[in-house]
Order: C-alpha cells, then sequence, then structure tokens
C-alpha cells in the first residue's frame, strides 16, 4: 500500500495463535499445512498460550506508549471502519528436512520460535491485509529462516507479515520468568517495526 491510512481510532491486538485452528481465513497462513509439533504435550500447549497472550499484552503496552489507542481484540470484537486488526502467530523450527521442520505452536523438538506478525485495516467492503515489512536478523541469527518461512507458507506475497527474529527455546524450561522474558523480546522487535510504519503514515512523531 502507498496511500496514506487515516489515522485508526483503535488498534486491535489479538492473542498470538498458537496452533492451526486459531488462524483466522483471512490470514495469508490459513490453510497452508501447518501441523502442531508432533511432540507437543499439555504443557507445551500451555505455555503456547500462555506466550500467545504475553506477547499481546506487551505490543499492546508499546502501542499505548507511541501515543495510540491499543486493545485486546477477542471473538467479540467488531472493528469500525480505519481501526487495524494485529494478529501474530507463534512458529516453531524443529531438526528435519525444510518441508517438516515449520509448525505452528511449541513442541519438545522446537529448536527455534519465531512470531509471524500481519496487519489489516477494516474498510467498507471488510478487512484488508496491510504492508508492513520485515525485522532485520542481528547478532548471527540467520536471516534466510524468515524468507524460507514466506516462500513455504505462502501462496501469493505475504507484504503484510513482519517476521521477528528467531528465539531460542531448546531445553528451557516453560516457567513463567521464561514465558515473560521470552514475550518482552518478540514484543519489542514487533514494536520497532509498528513504530516505523506508523511514523510513515503521520499517526506518530
Amino acid at each position: 500500500m502507498t496511500e496514506t491510512l487515516p489515522r485508526p481510532t483503535h488498534i486491535w491486538v489479538y492473542d498470538f495463535a498458537a496452533s492451526a485452528e486459531d488462524i483466522p481465513a483471512h490470514s495469508v497462513l490459513y490453510n497452508q499445512g501447518l501441523s502442531i509439533p508432533s511432540d507437543q504435550t499439555s504443557e507445551h500447549a500451555r505455555t503456547g498460550r500462555q506466550l500467545g497472550r504475553e506477547i499481546a499484552t506487551e505490543l499492546i503496552g508499546k502501542i499505548q506508549d507511541m501515543g495510540l489507542l491499543a486493545e485486546h481484540g477477542g471473538p467479540g470484537t467488531k472493528p469500525q471502519i480505519n481501526d487495524i486488526e494485529i494478529r501474530g502467530y507463534l512458529i516453531s523450527y524443529s531438526e528435519g528436512s525444510t518441508a517438516e521442520r515449520v509448525s505452528i505452536g511449541l513442541g519438545a523438538g522446537s529448536s527455534e520460535l519465531k512470531a509471524a506478525v500481519e496487519g489489516f485495516q477494516m474498510t467498507a467492503q471488510g478487512l484488508r491485509k496491510l504492508g508492513s515489512g520485515e525485522t532485520q536478523a542481528e547478532s548471527g541469527k540467520t536471516p534466510g529462516m524468515a524468507i524460507g518461512l514466506v516462500s513455504m507458507l505462502a501462496t501469493h506475497n505475504p507484504a503484510g507479515l513482519i517476521i521477528s527474529t528467531g528465539l531460542k527455546v531448546y531445553g528451557e524450561e516453560s516457567g513463567r520468568d521464561t514465558v515473560e522474558g521470552r514475550a518482552k523480546q518478540i514484543g519489542k522487535e514487533i514494536a520497532e517495526v509498528l513504530s516505523k510504519r506508523f511514523k510513515q503514515e503521520g499517526w506518530i512523531e
């Protein structure tokens, strides 16, 4: 999108999905064959949901700090015209072939966690996808992973996806301190990308 978007009244941030059934039909990742890790336990599933909630909460706080009105979105949320909707998804990487190592959610074999994020604007015709860009891999992290994820899952150009730099999760405990730490890091990375976009739109200085 090249036109300037009107400043939204609300930015709705939804809990980051940690399971395939939580991906909405308007997402580029919908029906792309994402599977849940085969070694996922109930504890991993619970941790994934908690992490998804924590990331959304962290991101909402960061957006509010920018001077914009951000709130949690949910099943009953009805965005108004020009409102922005932000959806996120937790993607796990595990050892194995390229075709098998990407799944949604957490599993015992996960060696790296990334967050994919999409932005949508509510229009009179419904939600439309917004281009947002990608974060840059730093500190020796592998930039090719983000490119691989996009090309593998998307059937068209996913301009609205933000791929966060990866977080190593292999061998870590799923305690609350660890979950909060991951959430803050992912939320910060995404907020930095969004801040640049918001400035381009003239919503913030």
